[in-house]
């Protein structure tokens, strides 16, 4: 309850900022925001920081990687926008959205159950090794599948055909970044060299997007980049696990391999429904409209992933341990978890109020074009970031590592048929901000009943 409490408080929070900032000109904001800063001082001075040694660790290396990811398109979206336009920029965009579905059929779920199981068997060598080869095996066998897929597809829609090119890059992107075993790492609770790589790549990338996009024709390369930086991220991190871990490949056991998508089945499906809730937005804005209002949706969408993306370094470090912390006393995990909630909230609330008010500004400085449109965008979904933060704790901490896939799949359902019901009026008649809109109100929903679910659960536990 106290995390509904934390969200209706953001609200009202930013209302607050705009009612001050229209009276005073800015300056009471600023006073809030300087008194909210002290108070999030004061709440991580409270913080017992002793248990979370391999943690914090894990999470400034992650959250060194996440600073770049957040910093370098800072310096390439504004130049992208310019050089290539909003309609080439709302193509790519779309792609994306498109080829993110068979990405979830290639990582099946795996970077979270493969995690769980390496981090509370972390002494199991042999265990280790067959989980690896299995789970390599398994994504192989689906990304043929994938291809497959593709292909037919290509022939069926037109505007695949007409950009072959673009998606087919953008497909082995996702490939070759699924095949590569980033669940190990965060398994092993071991992320240094996979910071390392990646910011290497990312640097790279950077720099030849600058060299090689110089015109509007040169928006292919926006595919091609990320293609070209999978490849090279798959075969690092695959040799290095294998020299420094001992995995060697087994034949392959097709049982073994049955089972591990059997057992990642509803973790599979609920990944699906993430990734249909995250792209079917995109996909369904560009059918009922044009590449323009993608990319203005697109351009908005980005900075609230930008933001919702600054917690991405905590909750991935917190997987493993909770999977452990859970396994030893899930009433005593779930009452940390809890604390992290309302900790978390109180440190979110004033970057969340900071974007709302500055969102115009944050447009010009990313986009230089159709400010107003992006900027309305971006003010609407101002406070999901911190909807996706909690709706991360309450689901895929607790009930992923209490084994209530089910459960949690059975929520996602629900908020995917709500979205669906939503989107398509809200779209045809309100276009960018009906999708929006409905984004919202659907976050809203998962918060609320896997909050629900996540403390029903609890509840059976005390009751036994």
């Amino acid at each position: 309850m106290m995390s509904i409490k934390v969200i209706l408080g953001t609200a009202i929070s930013m209302a607050m900022v705009i009612k001050l900032r229209r009276r005073s000109g800015g300056k009471s904001c600023f006073r809030l925001s300087f008194f909210l800063m002290k108070f999030i001082i004061k709440m991580i001075k409270k913080i017992d920081f002793s248990e979370y040694k391999t943690v914090i660790n894990n999470f400034f290396n992650l959250a060194f990687v996440q600073a770049i990811n957040l910093i370098l398109p800072l310096i390439t979206i504004p130049y992208i926008m310019r050089v290539v336009g909003i309609e080439k920029f709302g193509l790519i965009s779309f792609a994306t959205s498109i080829v993110n579905y068979f990405g979830v059929l290639v990582a099946y779920g795996f970077n979270l159950t493969a995690t769980k199981t390496i981090a509370q068997n972390i002494n199991n060598k042999i265990l280790i090794n067959d989980l690896f080869c299995n789970v390599i095996y398994a994504r192989i066998f689906l990304s043929i599948i994938s291809l497959i897929l593709f292909i037919i597809i290509q022939f069926l829609v037109k505007d695949f055909n007409n950009n072959f090119f673009i998606y087919l890059s953008l497909l082995l992107s996702v490939i070759f970044t699924n095949l590569s075993p980033d669940w190990f790492f965060q398994g092993v609770q071991n992320l240094k060299f996979l910071t390392r790589v990646n910011l290497v790549l990312k640097i790279i990338s950077t720099s030849l997007t600058f060299l090689l996009i110089s015109n509007k024709s040169d928006y292919y390369y926006l595919a091609v980049l990320p293609f070209l930086n999978s490849i090279l991220l798959f075969l690092i991190t695959q040799i290095y696990v294998q020299k420094k871990y001992n995995i060697s490949f087994k034949r392959i056991n097709l049982r073994s391999i049955y089972l591990e998508l059997l057992n990642g089945r509803y973790l599979f499906l609920s990944q699906i429904k993430i990734t249909f809730f995250s792209n079917f937005n995109v996909v369904v804005l560009g059918f009922l409209t044009n590449n323009t209002v993608v990319g203005i949706f697109s351009s908005a969408d980005k900075i609230i992933k930008v933001f919702s993306s600054v917690q991405i370094p905590i909750v991935t470090a917190l997987f493993p341990h909770f999977a452990y912390k859970i396994k030893q006393d899930k009433q005593k995990a779930y009452k940390e978890l809890n604390k992290i909630a309302i900790y978390g909230s109180f440190i979110y609330m004033p970057i969340l109020i900071v974007l709302f008010v500055l969102a115009k500004q944050v447009a010009l400085l990313m986009f230089g074009t159709e400010i107003n449109e992006i900027s309305f965008l971006i003010r609407i979904m101002s406070i999901i970031p911190l909807l996706v933060f909690l709706n991360n704790l309450f689901g895929t901490q607790f009930l992923l590592n209490t084994g209530n896939e089910k459960k949690f799949l059975i929520n996602l359902i629900l908020a995917a048929v709500l979205n669906i019901i939503l989107i398509f009026p809200l779209t045809i008649y309100f276009e960018g901000v009906g999708t929006a809109i409905s984004v919202l109100v659907t976050e809203f929903f998962v918060l609320i009943s896997l909050f629900y679910s996540a403390n029903m659960v609890i509840k059976k536990s005390i009751e036994y």
